[in-house]
C-alpha cells in the first residue's frame, strides 16, 4: 500500500527529488532552476494591470479556501487555484539559455490541476517500487486522501498525468534541462517520463537529445565512458558507434508516440482506435547512443496525411463532442477539417466553422449512438482505416446543428504538435565529471534540439515545398 507523501511534497514542488528509502547511489538530487523563471500566473497579472480576471465559468473556477497548498500555504482565492493559475489553464516555467536571462529557446510548460509547477520533478526510490524517474510535478490524482497530500510517483496510474511537457520555441535552439547530482560511487537508472512540443512556428523532422554538462557557461558533450549514459530499462548502455534503433526495444523502454487518440490500433491501456489511422501508431523512429538520442524519421501515417511535423501554430481543425459536459477534460474527436482551418473565427460563429474546406469524418459515421448499452446517446463510432473507406463529408446541417450545440465544439488538434518520449538514463562516475565540486556533488545537462533536414523532408499533400503549411487568405471570418 501507498504511504502518504505529504511530508515529502515540498521537495518535489521546488523541482527537487522525492526520496523513500534511497539506497546510496549517485542519485539526481535536483532540477537546477537557476536559468528559469516562473512565468507570471492570471492572478499575478490581475494584480499587477489592475485589470480583474474575466476568463472564470462553472468549470474552473475555485471556491475559495477550498484548496491549500500544503509547501506555500497558499490557498485558493478569488476562483484561481493556490499557485495563482486559473485552473485547467496552461502554466509555464521559462527556460534561459544562460546567466544574461534575455534569450529563451523554450519552456516547461503543464495544465494547472494535479499537475503543478514548476512542471517538473525528480522522483528517486519510488515508494511502491523503489524506481527513479524525471517526471512532471504535482499531485496524484487519484489519491484517496485527496489533492495535495499525494505526490506524483513513478508508479502512479495510468493517465495520471505522469510526463513533464518540455516544449521549443526556435528550431535548431537548444533547450537544456540541469539536474544536480549527489555523486557516491555507484550507478542509478532513471525513466525519463517526457511529452515534447514544437512551437517553434516551423515544420521539424525529428529532434536531438544529447547528454553533457555546462562547463563555464557553454554546453560540453558526454563522451562514452564518462558515467553519463542513455540506456536500456535494465541498465545496459547504449552504443554511440553502432545506436539501437526504437523498433528493437519495447514500447515505453525507447520511443517517440503521437497521442494515441489520433493513431494507432486498440490496446491494454487504449480501448478505441486512433482516429486518422486506426492500425498503425504516429511515432518518430529513433537512434539512442550512450550519449544522444536522434530521430530517423517521422511516420508514414503522418507524412502522408500532413507532412513533416507540424508547430503548434499551424494545427488542423476538429470538430469534437464533450461527452461529459466538461469542456476543459478531453473530448472525443468527430470530424476534421480538410482544409486551413481558423479556430478563433470558428468559436466566433463563422462560415462553414471555421474551415477552408470540407468537413470530414474518419470514423464509420458522424452520429451518437448508445454503443455500450447504458441508455444514454453519447457515444461515437469506430474509425475506419483508409484502406477501406475515404472519409466520408460530414453535411451543412449537421455542421450547422453542432454549432449551436454547445456539447459540440471546434477547435485546434493539439496533439498533432506533441511526442510522448520514453527513455532511461544511467547516472554513474559523477565524481569524476567536468563539473564535479570535489565535495560530491556535480551535474549535468540533458539538450533537446528540434531539426529541420530539407533533404529528407516530405511535403503536405497539395503542397510542393515541405516547410509549408496549408494556409488560405480567404480563410472564413464572418460571423453570421
Amino acid at each position: 500500500m501507498k504511504r502518504s507523501r505529504k511530508m515529502m511534497a515540498a521537495a518535489a514542488a521546488l523541482g527537487l527529488v522525492s526520496a523513500a528509502g534511497v539506497a546510496q547511489a549517485d542519485v539526481i538530487s535536483q532540477w537546477d532552476m537557476s536559468l528559469t523563471s516562473p512565468a507570471l500566473s492570471q492572478q499575478v497579472i490581475a494584480f499587477v494591470s489592475g485589470i480583474p480576471y474575466d476568463g472564470f465559468d462553472i468549470f474552473n473556477y475555485v471556491e475559495p479556501n477550498s484548496l491549500v497548498d500544503p509547501n506555500t500555504g497558499n490557498a485558493a482565492i478569488d476562483g484561481f487555484m493556490p499557485s495563482g493559475w486559473v485552473l485547467f489553464s496552461g502554466g509555464a516555467t521559462d527556460l534561459f539559455t544562460d546567466s544574461s536571462m534575455t534569450t529563451q529557446n523554450g519552456a516547461m510548460t503543464w495544465k494547472e490541476r494535479d499537475t503543478q509547477g514548476p512542471g517538473l520533478s525528480v522522483v528517486t526510490g519510488d515508494d511502491v517500487d523503489g524506481s527513479n524517474c524525471i517526471m512532471s510535478a504535482g499531485w496524484n490524482p487519484y489519491a484517496a486522501t485527496g489533492w495535495g497530500t499525494d505526490i506524483k510517483q513513478c508508479t502512479d496510474e495510468w493517465q495520471s498525468s505522469k510526463r513533464f511537457k518540455l516544449v521549443s520555441y526556435v528550431l535548431d535552439g537548444p533547450v537544456d534541462l540541469t539536474f544536480d547530482v549527489s555523486a557516491t560511487g555507484t550507478t542509478d537508472v532513471y525513466r525519463l517520463l517526457q511529452k515534447y512540443g514544437n512551437q517553434t512556428g516551423s515544420r521539424a523532422t525529428g529532434y536531438t537529445q544529447e547528454l553533457g554538462f555546462i562547463v563555464d557557461g557553454q554546453f560540453q558533450k558526454a563522451s562514452p565512458g564518462d558515467g553519463l549514459a542513455f540506456c536500456g530499462k535494465n541498465g545496459t548502455l547504449y552504443d554511440d558507434a553502432d545506436p539501437t534503433p526504437s523498433s528493437v526495444m519495447n514500447q515505453g523502454e525507447l520511443d517517440s508516440l503521437m497521442a494515441h487518440g489520433l493513431f494507432g490500433a486498440p490496446d491494454k491501456h487504449h480501448t478505441s482506435a486512433g482516429y486518422f489511422n486506426p492500425y498503425v501508431r504516429g511515432t518518430f523512429g529513433l537512434l539512442a547512443g550512450e550519449t544522444f538520442i536522434t530521430t530517423t524519421g517521422l511516420a508514414a501515417v503522418h507524412r502522408d496525411l500532413f507532412g513533416e511535423w507540424l508547430p503548434s501554430n499551424q494545427m488542423k481543425g476538429a470538430f469534437y463532442y464533450d461527452d461529459d459536459g466538461n469542456p476543459y477534460t478531453d473530448n472525443l474527436l468527430t470530424a476534421s477539417c480538410d482544409g486551413a482551418f481558423d479556430e478563433e473565427a470558428a468559436l466566433a460563429g463563422a462560415a462553414n466553422a471555421g474551415c477552408d474546406g470540407q468537413w470530414v469524418t474518419y470514423r464509420e459515421d458522424y452520429q451518437l449512438r448508445d454503443a455500450d448499452g447504458d441508455g444514454i446517446v453519447n457515444e461515437i463510432a469506430p474509425s475506419v482505416g483508409t484502406d477501406i473507406r475515404p472519409p466520408i463529408p460530414v453535411d451543412d446541417a449537421t455542421i450547422a446543428a453542432w454549432m449551436a450545440d454547445p456539447l459540440w465544439m471546434p477547435g485546434y488538434i493539439d496533439d498533432l504538435a506533441n511526442v510522448n518520449i520514453n527513455a532511461f538514463l544511467s547516472v554513474a562516475n559523477a565524481n569524476y565529471w567536468p563539473t564535479a565540486d570535489g565535495n560530491g556533488n556535480a551535474s549535468f545537462t540533458i539538450r533537446m534540439t528540434p531539426t529541420f533536414d530539407a533533404t529528407v523532408a516530405q511535403a503536405e499533400p497539395g503542397l510542393t515545398d515541405p516547410e509549408a503549411f496549408v494556409v488560405s487568405i480567404n480563410a472564413p471570418n464572418t460571423v453570421n
